[in-house]
């Protein structure tokens, strides 16, 4: 199957949000891409907000895929940025924490004992179309005085904290497209075993010890085992092996 054509990227230095402005007319291969938002949302509804010209945030629109991977979409998108952050001319190693966070790591770690902060997280919106509006965060430029939350990081202080080169956004923005639209193929093709490897290979979150915190505000604390075919997580505990569709997941710090 053909890879998806992306068409030339519509740059805003400050919109609203760009997932909404993509769900305004979401056209297969439409990019949305700004500076900043003034109205930027995360994933469970939270807002996301960073200083003008630190950030930049993309809404690209894929076509559907099967029902049962629509799981697996704002998974692997999180994939292709995290691949796109290695194979910069500029790299760093970028890693994931289930489902869709990339983590960058902390020189010198947080205080708290941990040795990744958040860089970007993805929000992936359904059309009434049936299209899919992938919008993707990225904190850029950021100082440490800038960052949204204490657990975040950015590009800039993840390679020493000196202001990216210019055309490094460009350059990202093109390899992050590339690499999403190859995994939105592999999922088209229903090509799970290679997708889910992928994905693994890059997620710290299997394997350790983790607190789910449900939508309907339960908890769950045991380990991560997998990620089943519907992009779900598995925790093992006391309950036995329990999916987690859905909400947060903590690390916690082996014993």
């Amino acid at each position: 199957m053909d890879t998806l054509r992306w068409a030339a990227p519509e740059h805003h230095e400050s919109v609203g949000s760009t997932n909404d402005e993509a769900l305004a007319d979401p056209r297969p291969g439409r990019v949305v891409v700004a500076d900043h938002q003034t109205s930027g949302r995360g994933r469970r509804g939270r807002g996301w907000s960073s200083p003008p010209g630190t950030g930049m945030a993309i809404s690209a629109v894929v076509p559907p895929v099967a029902p049962a991977l629509m799981g697996w979409v704002p998974l692997v998108a999180g994939l292709a940025l995290a691949e796109a952050l290695g194979a910069s001319r500029w790299p760093v190693d970028a890693v994931l924490k289930w489902p869709n966070d990339v983590l960058l790591p902390i020189r010198g770690g947080d205080g708290r004992g941990s040795t990744h902060g958040k860089v970007a997280g993805v929000l992936a919106q359904v059309a009434a179309d049936g299209s899919v509006v992938v919008g993707t965060g990225v904190n850029v430029d950021h100082d440490a005085d800038q960052l949204p939350v204490p657990t975040a990081t950015s590009w800039r202080l993840a390679r020493g904290g000196a202001p990216l080169p210019e055309g490094a956004r460009e350059g990202l923005l093109t390899a992050y497209l590339d690499r999403l639209a190859r995994w939105h193929a592999a999922l088209v093709e229903e090509d799970l075993g290679t997708v889910r490897a992928a994905y693994l290979d890059r997620c710290v979150t299997v394997g350790r010890p983790v607190v789910g915190h449900r939508p309907d505000g339960g908890r769950t604390t045991g380990t991560a085992v997998g990620v089943d075919d519907s992009g779900a997580l598995l925790v093992e505990g006391g309950q036995g092996v329990t999916l987690h569709h859905a909400g947060d997941v903590e690390h916690l710090r082996p014993q």
